[in-house]
């Protein structure tokens, strides 16, 4: 009897290491490179998942400065390298202080590479009702309100001399 319950045993702890177990664990973050060379960041835009890092590499001989939401390097002269980790998802754009017509976006997916819900085209919230007072003065031309033509003068009073 107790050799079908140890075969059993056996069987059950080999099916444990032949089933994989399914556990939430985030996925591995991942490094990015992006290219600094001919005055252009390469790619121009980048796609990483909440949790990764990039590093820009500057090719260029000219030296560069980023800056982007949240970020902002040094002065990187050629072969200086500058990373940054992107902890959550959204789109950070960034450009170049230097040259100024250096721009570049990351976009930040959530971390299982889905892309997170967008606020992009959502209608704004409606202007908030006025709390001032109105002025003192009277309306005119500026309210809106035509001005008044001027007031024709008086006649001329009767001479009292016959």
């Amino acid at each position: 009897m107790t050799r079908p319950i140890r075969a059993a045993s056996v069987a059950v702890v080999a099916l444990g290491f032949l089933v994989p177990t399914l556990t939430n664990h985030p996925a591995r973050a991942e490094e990015h490179t992006d290219e600094i060379k001919g005055l252009a960041f390469n790619p121009d835009e980048i796609r990483v998942r909440a949790g990764d890092s990039i590093t820009w590499v500057n090719h260029d001989s000219d030296r560069h400065h980023l800056q982007g939401d949240g970020f902002e390097s040094s002065d990187l002269p050629n072969s200086a390298t500058f990373t940054v980790e992107f902890p959550s998802p959204g789109e950070i754009t960034y450009h170049c202080t230097i040259h100024t017509y250096m721009e570049g976006k990351v976009v930040v997916l959530n971390p299982d590479g889905s892309t997170p819900p967008s606020t992009v085209g959502e209608p704004e919230a409606p202007p908030a009702p006025s709390t001032t007072t109105s002025s003192t003065r009277p309306p005119g031309p500026l309210d809106g309100v035509p001005a008044e033509p001027p007031a024709a003068p008086a006649p001329p009073a009767p001479s009292g001399g016959h």
